[in-house]
Parts: C-alpha cells; sequence; structure tokens
C-alpha cells in the first residue's frame, strides 16, 4: 500500500475524526495537490463554525469556488469498477447532503447488495462514504461482512423481498446508522412493523 492509500485508508476507517483528513490535506499540499488541500481544510474548518459566525461567508464562497472549478475532475478520480451499476452521486440526490463533506465525496448509490458487496473493498477505501443507496435489494445477507457500513449517516434502498428484510434485522452495522430509510411496499405489515419495531425512530419509510 502506497502512503497516499495509507493515509486515505485512515480517514475511510474513521470518519468522524478530522485528524486523518488534515494530515492527508499536509500530505496533498507537500505533492502539488494546494486546491485539493485547501478544499478540505476550508469545508473542515465550516464544519466546526457556529453557523452564525461571521467567517462562514467567506469560507463557503471559497469553498464553492473550489468545487466549481475541480469537483468535477476531484469526483472522476473516484472508482467506478461497474459503470452500469456504480454511482458516486452530485447532490441533490435522493441521499440529500452534500457531494462533498469535509473535503470528500460521500455519497454512493449502486444497484443492488451484490454489487456492493463485490467492490466494496475499493469503494469504501476510496472515500469516507456516508451515505449509501441501495437501488434493488431482493437479499442483504452480504452486508454483515462490510465492516464500513458502521460509520454511515444514512442508508436507503427499495427492499423488494422479505429475505431482505430478514437480513438487515439481523445485520448488526445498522445498530449504529442514524439516518436509515427503506421503501418497503413490496413487503407485508408484518414485516413492517418488525422493521419499525427494531429501528425506531431512526426508520423511515419512503415510497
Amino acid at each position: 500500500m502506497n502512503e497516499r492509500a495509507a493515509l486515505m485508508r485512515a480517514i475511510c476507517d474513521n470518519p468522524d475524526d478530522d485528524t486523518p483528513r488534515l494530515v492527508f490535506a499536509d500530505w496533498l499540499q507537500e505533492n502539488g495537490e494546494d486546491d485539493r488541500a485547501e478544499f478540505i481544510r476550508v469545508q473542515i474548518e465550516l464544519a466546526r463554525l457556529p453557523t452564525d459566525d461571521a467567517r462562514r461567508k467567506k469560507l463557503d464562497r471559497r469553498a464553492s469556488a473550489l468545487q466549481t472549478q475541480f469537483g468535477e475532475t476531484w469526483l472522476r478520480e473516484l472508482p467506478v469498477p461497474d459503470k452500469e451499476n456504480v454511482h458516486w452521486v452530485k447532490a441533490p440526490d435522493w441521499l440529500d447532503g452534500k457531494t462533498f463533506d469535509r473535503g470528500f465525496a460521500g455519497l454512493l448509490r449502486v444497484q443492488s447488495t451484490g454489487t456492493l458487496a463485490k467492490h466494496a473493498a475499493k469503494l469504501f477505501t476510496a472515500t469516507p462514504v456516508r451515505r449509501l443507496m441501495i437501488w434493488y435489494m431482493k437479499k442483504a445477507d452480504k452486508l454483515t461482512k462490510i465492516q464500513h457500513l458502521r460509520h454511515l449517516h444514512t442508508f436507503r434502498a427499495r427492499v423488494v423481498a422479505r429475505q431482505a428484510a430478514d437480513d438487515i434485522l439481523a445485520c448488526p452495522h445498522f445498530d449504529s446508522i442514524p439516518d436509515i430509510r427503506l421503501s418497503l411496499s413490496a413487503l407485508p405489515e408484518p414485516y413492517r412493523d418488525r422493521l419499525l419495531k427494531r429501528f425506531g425512530d431512526r426508520l423511515r419509510h419512503q415510497p
């Protein structure tokens, strides 16, 4: 593993900690990527400031300018192992949130659980994914093996089979996800009730 990959892995393994992000920003600057380094620092500073802080306006303008100029390039640098079924998302989107969070892309949409499981190692070490959507979920047993799911802020999926619901209920990673949005229209009411009982206010049923 090269130095860049090792620094990125530290960020992905500790997405709530700003220190690895700032260490990476220093490394980027040392290696000639000043704009990317500045963007990370500016977005982190913005995230730390109170909403009424007078410094926000200037920082927000600078972050927007950098994202407008370089954001598409930074998104294209992320791995897309399956162009038909893996998408790094730009806001606004069904996942809500911003395209970049504290300097890094964080919105990922995949077609199925199988697609995610097949490429998880590459996707979840490329950037700290915080919001994930699985378009079609018939089974979900493979989610248990994806440790990075516990770092998600938002999980959204169309649950189209009872087996998927059972697998979600059995997956421990959902214990730490604060925002769970599931389309449950294909499931009988007892399954919906079980999911609501397990996740409570963290679960939102979306069409």
